[in-house]
């Protein structure tokens, strides 16, 4: 369903536990030099997070939406990306049902050297997602809304 490799997948507690994982994560192996790009409208796992971090000393810059709650794309495309900037934005909406155009995004970041997580728990199994198609690095999920057993709930997928 996802174009992943099983050994590509990670279980976690919980959506909350694999944003973390992958945000932490991503800032533990880039400790001096990270800097994470996130929008103004996730998901309070990923804000939460990113604001812990930002305390930490992380840089954190935060994308604007429009009216429409779209990504202002102009603004991201002024954000100096590297291989040590981890870009991580929501696919869809969990208020608004709003989708960010992560296959766009995620091929503009890794153009540029960068990393892409993406929370996809409100996207999977209600639109198409092939990790081999969608160059992100790191994709979290929910078992739950797949109508896993609760003690199993989400998982991460990793494609890196």
């Amino acid at each position: 369903m996802l174009g992943a490799d099983p050994s590509e997948i990670y279980f976690t507690g919980c959506g909350s536990e694999s944003d973390n994982m992958a945000i932490k994560g991503f800032c533990h192996e880039h400790p001096s030099r990270a800097h994470i790009v996130t929008s103004s409208v996730e998901h309070p796992a990923v804000q939460n997070c990113c604001q812990f971090l930002k305390k930490d000393g992380v840089p954190l810059t935060e994308i604007g939406v429009d009216d429409q709650g779209m990504l202002h794309t102009e603004s991201f495309d002024r954000v100096l990306l590297n291989r040590d900037t981890l870009v991580s934005l929501m696919w869809a909406n969990n208020e608004t049902g709003v989708l960010f155009p992560i296959e766009k995004l995620s091929e503009q970041v890794k153009s540029q050297g960068a990393f892409f997580h993406t929370d996809a728990v409100q996207a999977v199994g209600k639109i198409p997602i092939d990790c081999k198609k969608v160059p992100v690095d790191m994709l979290s999920l929910s078992g739950h809304k797949l109508h896993a057993p609760k003690a199993w709930a989400p998982f991460s997928c990793a494609t890196r």
